[in-house]
């Protein structure tokens, strides 16, 4: 079973329920909202049905703008540290959400709260980045070895038919290996 609410207002043509949104976010009354659908879609709307809607649609634009702001924090994250990949950025933004809200909770909240059920979702989170830069480790290790063998084959054949190209090679490669 779906808990997907159904509304007349889903059901108007698209142009018009653009519109309801936006008159609902706007400064229209539901009574606007009302009588404007019954005068270009002549269907008959409840305030009440109008302003359920307007709570499910608000609460989606608050989503919106919760994901946003997520997102723009992770951005900047991402600016400030080059390096860091987005899996990682993810989990020092979810570990600041969980730190705030722990430190948020009131008195009561703690009271009433299976510390136990905090510490596994805590353990699931440091779980979670040790597997990742586990496997961020066994990644780099293949990257390496690849490289390694491809560098001796490669270079082997370079230093004996063009020793100059060789010679650039190896110093591209070792600023390379600095910067990284």
């Amino acid at each position: 079973m779906s808990n997907r609410k159904h509304s007349k207002i889903d059901a108007l043509p698209t142009d018009i329920k653009s519109a309801v949104e936006e008159m609902i976010l706007g400064n229209y009354t539901y009574r606007d909202v009302c009588n404007f659908v019954r005068d270009t879609a002549n269907i008959t709307l409840s305030e009440a049905a109008v302003c359920r809607y307007a709570q499910g649609l608000n609460a989606t634009v608050q989503d919106l703008r919760l994901a946003s702001e997520n997102m723009r924090t992770l951005t900047e994250e991402m600016a400030k540290y080059p390096q860091l990949d987005t899996t990682e950025g993810i989990a020092r933004l979810v570990s600041h959400k969980v730190l705030t809200a722990v430190r948020e909770l009131s008195e009561d909240d703690l009271k009433n709260s299976d510390p136990l059920k905090l510490i596994d979702r805590c353990a699931g989170l440091i779980r979670a980045i040790a597997y990742k830069n586990e496997n961020d480790a066994k990644v780099k290790n293949l990257k390496d070895v690849a490289f390694e063998s491809f560098k001796e084959e490669i270079f082997d054949a370079m230093a004996k038919e063009a020793p100059e190209l060789y010679k650039q090679l190896v110093q591209f490669i070792a600023a390379r290996k600095d910067v990284e």
